[in-house]
């Protein structure tokens, strides 16, 4: 659970609550990613499928909201002027990954790829790696804001990360291995690693993000 304390954030509890509220929708986002690539391997494009979809979609059309309304708070009210750039670029590279998370469900409803048996189970440690390389930079970016060291976390982000290149790569050799699937359907699937994949990518380069941010206002 998101703390609800953030020690930067003593002078408003609203934007403190809208911080908390945006961070949890993302680690809400990852879950329901993962439900939904489950329930797309069991049934397909299902009611089911969809349903969970639409969360996601509800969470980052909230999430713009949030963003936007911390980006106005933030410059309005005068908050934190030696901080506010450095509050949003690590707002808005989380956002990046809730976005990933809602465009790859949408291009997943539209284009149906045929995944193999075989790789399901792959691709759904895959998902769960990359949604823990999420959660612990979602953790990483709590911390800041609550004034304790990121460290530990910055670098369970970047084992997660390259936890989930070896599986990405090895999922993609099993697809091309496979002789019996047309170069058409292993281009495709290619395509939805690399997506999930691109997930760490994210979180990684947020995580690097806020490693310069915490330095710069730890000196």
């Amino acid at each position: 659970m998101i703390s609800s304390h953030f020690v930067l954030f003593r002078k408003t509890r609203e934007l403190e609550a809208k911080i908390a509220t945006f961070l949890l929708n993302i680690i809400q986002a990852g879950f329901l990613f993962s439900r939904a690539y489950e329930r797309y391997f069991s049934s397909g494009v299902s009611d089911d499928f969809l349903s969970l979809k639409n969360q996601v979609s509800a969470l980052e059309a909230e999430n713009d909201t949030l963003r936007r309304e911390v980006e106005s708070q933030l410059y309005s009210q005068m908050l934190l002027p030696d901080m506010r750039s450095d509050i949003l670029k690590i707002v808005e590279g989380c956002d990046k990954i809730i976005n990933k998370y809602e465009s790859d469900l949408i291009l997943l409803a539209i284009e149906h790829p045929k995944i193999p048996k075989a790789l399901e189970t792959d691709i759904t440690q895959m998902i769960k790696t990359s949604a823990d390389c999420v959660s612990a930079l979602i953790s990483a970016v709590k911390n800041f804001f609550a004034g304790v060291d990121v460290n530990e976390l910055i670098q369970q982000v970047y084992l997660l990360e390259h936890q989930v290149d070896i599986q990405a790569i090895d999922l993609k050799q099993a697809v091309f291995s496979d002789k019996k699937q047309p170069l058409a359907r292993q281009t495709q699937l290619k395509y939805f690693i690399y997506n999930i994949e691109k997930l760490s990518d994210m979180a990684e380069d947020t995580a690097d993000v806020l490693t310069v941010i915490a330095v710069k206002h730890t000196v």
